[in-house]
């Protein structure tokens, strides 16, 4: 599922914002989901593909929006 597809904030930005501060998130991605602050990138997280990173970042977005660390409005 695409979470967003046209964004006022970067959506790279947005994954990047969550994952620094949001714990419970940052933790499920790299225990869970084995993928760090660093893996992603504008191009795979756009990418929806195998190997892309475009799922996760949407359910990282989810989740921050759910704790509070986004608004559903900054990414439009």
């Amino acid at each position: 599922m695409r979470l967003i597809d046209n964004f006022n904030m970067d959506k790279l930005e947005a994954v990047q914002r969550v994952l620094r501060f949001s714990e419970s998130v940052r933790n499920w991605c790299e225990k869970d989901e084995k993928v760090f602050f660093d893996d992603f990138d504008n191009e795979n997280i756009m990418n929806y593909n195998a190997g892309g990173y475009g799922e996760l970042a949407d359910r990282i977005l989810e989740k921050g929006i759910e704790e509070g660390f986004i608004d559903l409005e900054d990414l439009d």
